[in-house]
């Protein structure tokens, strides 16, 4: 591919933090991603408060408050801030958002999310007159942070759903720069995008790659594999070689680092493993709004199925001897 081709990537040099350096961000949500992204605009020279809820039910106010933060109702954090910068879990947010967020916006505000699921699905309708963005740092909290404290960041997307003011991207943009994401790359994607994208890499990346361990596990132990054995394979061999593909790249990995068996096992039998109609279908049902559906219905009443799913699996054989395996053998 010609480089040129290539979608923008914008970097520290391309961004003008100035855009929020006399302005107050209000981060909503002070879990994983909430305190890792305070802490590093705090430290980027960005004024940042924290709204939280009710500190007699909700631990994030002390947490926040423990981490040198100001911390404030919603209500009161919503009304003081510039940009509001919501970090809530997804299937949280509508009902704080009318609840303590959206009667309290202004005119000119610039409204932030960490994932369009609400906008994109209408579970949240912001006021037309203000902008409305998004900024998604490709990674957990707790990585997110110690990337930027180490002097790096990590790859993130930004996107714009409304442009009031004219600079909502740039906004977006300063935001990834206060969180460090500029210092490696960052691109421009619709709501659409964003948001269909992870639901499509959690379906079959994350759950697809979840459930081949477990049935790698449980086929080896059904034929009379130790238990530790086929807990290592099925879990503990892919971290390395997960780390040295996204150093090199697959066919680098394949041809250089891997042996001649193990290239020959990929490119001979992997293909069998995957069920691509399977995964046209998944991108389908994303892309129509199926999956969306689904899971507003399934946490609309209560989880039943996660919870009964949760079970199951946590009483599993492969559960029980990961608990063995990494007691005896580490992390």
């Amino acid at each position: 591919m010609n480089a040129a081709n290539f979608e923008k990537i914008y970097r520290d040099e391309d961004v003008n933090l100035e855009l929020l350096t006399d302005k107050v961000v209000a981060v909503i949500g002070y879990g994983s991603q909430g305190r890792a992204q305070s802490m590093n605009m705090r430290e980027s020279g960005i004024k940042v408060i924290v709204g939280a809820g009710d500190r007699h039910r909700h631990s994030s106010w002390d947490k926040a408050e423990a981490d040198g933060f100001e911390v404030y109702s919603i209500e009161e954090a919503v009304q003081k801030a510039d940009v509001v910068h919501i970090l809530l879990q997804d299937p949280a947010q509508p009902s704080v958002y009318y609840e303590s967020i959206h009667a309290h916006l202004r005119p000119g505000q610039t409204l932030s999310f960490a994932h369009g699921f609400a906008v994109l699905y209408g579970t949240i309708k912001p006021p037309k007159d203000v902008d409305v963005v998004l900024f998604v740092p490709n990674g957990p909290g707790p990585v997110t942070r110690q990337k930027y404290k180490d002097g790096s960041g990590i790859w993130g997307c930004v996107a714009v759903d409304q442009n009031i003011s004219g600079q909502a991207q740039e906004t977006a943009l300063a935001i990834a720069k206060a969180v460090g994401s500029t210092r490696v790359g960052v691109v421009v994607m619709t709501f659409q995008n964003e948001t269909e994208g992870d639901n499509y890499e959690e379906q079959v990346l994350y759950g697809g790659t979840i459930h081949l361990m477990r049935t790698m596990y449980n086929i080896m132990v059904k034929n009379g594999y130790p238990r530790s054995f086929a807990y290592a394979k099925a879990i503990r061999s892919i971290r390395s070689i997960i780390d040295d593909i996204d150093e090199v790249g697959i066919e680098p990995y394949l041809t250089s680092r891997a042996s001649r068996t193990c290239e020959f096992a990929v490119r001979h039998s992997g293909p069998r493993v995957i069920n691509e109609e399977e995964m046209e279908k998944i991108f389908e049902e994303t892309e129509n709004g199926i999956f969306a559906r689904n899971w507003l219905q399934e946490f609309s009443l209560g989880m039943p199925t996660l919870h009964r799913m949760r079970r199951t699996c946590a009483e599993s054989d492969m559960e029980q001897t990961g608990e063995i395996w990494r007691e005896k053998f580490g992390k």
